[in-house]
C-alpha cells in the first residue's frame, strides 16, 4: 500500500514537473518572419484588416516607451492588438464568460533580435480556450485559426 502511494505521488509529481516545463513552449509560439520589422508590421497590419471580421485595434512600440522612459535603447519590440467584434461578442453574451476579458484583445508580438531577425509571438488562443470550455473553448479555436493564417503571412 506503502509503495502504491509513493509510486502516485512521484507520477503526481514528475507530470507536474513537465506540465511547468512544456505549457510555457505550448502557450506562447515565436515564427520567424520572412521580412524585417517595418514589412512584417505591415504585412500582419494588411492581413488582418483583410480577414473577413478582424481589425487592428492599436499599435504598440514597446522600443519607443523605453526609450521615453529614460532606459537602454533595445532593438525593436512591439505588438499588434486585434479584435474580431463578432468573435468577441459570441464570449461576451455570456455573463459569465466575461471574466476573459483580462486577455482581450488578443495580441500579436513583433520583435527584433540583435542579429536582425525578426519574429511574431502568438499567445496560443486555441489551447488556452480549452481550459475554460464551452462558448470559449469553440470561439478561441476558431479564432486560434485565424490567427495562424495571418501569421502565415509573414513566416512559413
Amino acid at each position: 500500500m506503502v509503495i502504491s502511494i509513493l509510486f502516485l505521488i512521484t507520477g503526481m509529481l514528475l507530470m507536474g514537473i513537465s506540465v511547468w516545463i512544456i505549457m510555457p513552449k505550448l502557450m506562447l509560439t515565436n515564427y520567424k518572419s520572412d521580412y524585417n520589422y517595418e514589412e512584417t508590421l505591415k504585412k500582419l497590419t494588411i492581413a488582418i484588416d483583410s480577414k473577413g471580421d478582424w481589425k487592428v485595434t492599436r499599435e504598440f512600440d514597446f522600443q519607443k516607451n523605453i526609450a521615453d522612459g529614460g532606459f537602454d535603447r533595445i532593438e525593436r519590440v512591439g505588438s499588434l492588438a486585434l479584435c474580431n467584434p463578432k468573435y468577441a461578442s459570441m464570449i461576451l453574451a455570456e455573463e459569465h464568460n466575461r471574466k476573459v476579458t483580462s486577455i482581450m484583445p488578443l495580441k500579436l508580438g513583433i520583435f527584433e533580435k540583435k542579429n536582425g531577425d525578426v519574429y511574431v509571438s502568438e499567445l496560443n488562443i486555441g489551447l488556452m480556450g480549452m481550459m475554460f470550455g464551452g462558448t470559449i473553448a469553440k470561439v478561441m479555436s476558431v479564432a486560434g485559426k485565424d490567427v495562424k493564417e495571418i501569421i502565415a503571412s509573414v513566416a512559413k
